[in-house]
């Protein structure tokens, strides 16, 4: 490895003895030493000696390693963090009560740093929320009184509800005064905010967005000679394809859920338009699991479990201490070169790449987005996020807040971690993603999914506590039935009388509330 030409090089090699954000103390100098760079400067090589001051306070320099030797290049003023170019909030000083989910830090740990470098007049005080709040909304909305927060970082369920409650702050004035682009943001996600704040208006901002796609072993396609599919895949064309490797070694298709075999015969089906529940003419909830087209999937679905070009893989054992991502990855059929193909959300991609870091991901890989049918009934499934960052109603820091969410939502932050990998996820900015891996996520953003019908999934999911005890109790007994089909002991044709008959029965015993 080449050696540092310089002492401050060695310095800046080295990881930051401070893991849990900033002392106050070196807060504190860091502020003083950026605001130093707002006053009128009379040598260009002030900033240069001010940048490693800061750099070298904070101990984090690793951090900020491309900067700095960028900022040692001629002509590379437009590469100096903005609080030594002239920062939009340094007429003031702001102190920002951040809502962050509390089980993860990532406000604290990941944000806050490379935020203050560029915003040295802005203090982050982060106030989290008990987690039991999360699931009830009037005891939020009660500590949200109480604590005050500027910034929420918050789940769908609860962004719902404070939206609908008038307790977050539109941001389509925000973004228009700030002339941020918002057409650079995922369309759909936009969108499914837009329907759950419940007015069309826009309350809040991912930074993220999660949805579902097909991974592709491309050596199991090479090694059989099979061209690699391209474009949306329908369950059909997914199925026939799963076939082709019957005998071969390799298991077409991965069964979509470790415990349940009716998981994958109920997406096929969802995905392609079919329904378990419908209204009658007279509005009245009823099954609708037995009839043709479903028993034509059930057919289908059974057959590759019999004949083994479909393969359910065995749950893992965590044990009580949880799995290192190393050993999650030798357990990994599809990691590990055993299955062709993986219908999995995207969170999977993040595995994958996971895998890769630890060195033990054997094979190489793509996604291929799924045919969404336009009266699909699980589009929740294909568009969602594990965040919306919003701002109070009753904040008065519009600014500062705003210049907060629109750095986090840029994903520009990353670039600084030590390992980037560990949080590889779908941005939210498709422009932000690394393009020489574009085929391991591209596809993710070419489903075509309707964020209204997402929205009245969700709505669903969320406030009809009946339709979720249904959907549970169809789960369960599906996957019975599958089994049973499976085994040779029940056709199809017995299964799907039995399992209608029985949600019959169920509903019955209900009344007319799963559907309303």
């Amino acid at each position: 490895m080449k050696e540092p030409l310089n002492s401050w090089e060695e310095k800046l090699a080295g990881k930051p003895p401070v893991k849990n954000g900033f002392t106050s103390e070196l807060e504190h100098k860091v502020r003083e030493r950026i605001l130093m760079q707002n006053e009128k400067r009379r040598s260009p090589y002030r900033a240069v000696a001010a940048l490693m001051s800061i750099v070298l306070l904070l101990g984090c320099g690793w951090w900020f390693r491309d900067d700095v030797k960028q900022l040692l290049k001629p002509n590379s003023a437009e590469n100096i963090p903005a609080a030594l170019r002239g920062d939009p909030l340094s007429d003031g000083e702001y102190t920002i009560n951040i809502h962050q989910f509390a089980q993860d830090g990532s406000i604290e740990y990941q944000i806050k740093r490379p935020f203050i470098i560029r915003h040295p007049s802005v203090k982050l005080n982060m106030i989290d929320a008990p987690r039991d709040l999360y699931n009830d909304p009037d005891l939020f909305k009660a500590w949200m009184d109480k604590e005050q927060p500027d910034m929420l970082q918050l789940p769908l369920k609860l962004f719902k509800e404070l939206a609908a409650d008038g307790k977050l702050k539109s941001l389509d004035t925000i973004v228009k005064e700030h002339k941020f682009e918002l057409g650079t943001l995922y369309p759909p996600i936009i969108e499914l905010l837009r329907q759950l704040g419940g007015s069309g208006e826009l309350y809040g901002l991912p930074a993220d967005f999660s949805t579902m796609a097909l991974y592709i072993n491309e050596d199991a396609f090479a090694k059989q000679g099979i061209p690699l599919p391209e474009g949306e895949m329908s369950p059909e064309e997914i199925m026939q394809l799963a076939k082709r490797f019957q005998g071969t070694g390799v298991s077409g298709l991965d069964a979509l859920n470790i415990t349940n075999k009716f998981a994958l015969t109920q997406f096929f089906g969802q995905v392609s338009g079919l329904q378990t529940f419908s209204k009658d003419n007279e509005g009245k909830t009823e099954a609708t699991v037995n009839s043709d087209a479903w028993k034509q999937v059930w057919q289908s679905v059974a057959a590759g479990y019999r004949e083994g070009w479909i393969t359910q893989q065995k749950p893992l054992d965590v044990g009580k201490n949880g799995i290192m991502m190393k050993d999650m990855g030798k357990n990994d059929a599809f990691a590990q070169g055993k299955i062709a193909m993986k219908i999995a959300p995207s969170y999977y991609y993040s595995n994958l790449e996971n895998f890769k870091f630890e060195g033990v991901m054997k094979v190489n890989w793509a996604t291929v987005s799924l045919r969404v049918d336009a009266s699909a009934t699980n589009q929740l499934s294909f568009l969602g996020t594990n965040t919306v960052y919003a701002i109070n109603a009753a904040s008065t820091q519009d600014n500062a807040v705003w210049e907060l969410i629109s750095f986090i939502i840029s994903g520009t932050w990353r670039s600084g971690l030590e390992n980037p990998q560990l949080y590889t996820t779908l941005l939210a900015d498709q422009s932000v993603m690394d393009e020489k891996d574009s085929k391991h996520w591209k596809a993710f953003y070419e489903n075509k999914v309707d964020p209204a019908k997402a929205a009245e999934g969700y709505r669903m999911a969320f406030d009809n506590r009946a339709k979720v005890e249904l959907d549970a109790a169809l789960s369960t007994l599906g996957g019975e039935q599958m089994e049973a089909i499976v085994k040779g002991s029940k056709s199809v044709d017995a299964a799907l009388e039995e399992l209608q008959s029985t949600l019959e029965a169920r509903l019955a015993g209900k009344g007319d509330q799963s559907h309303e």
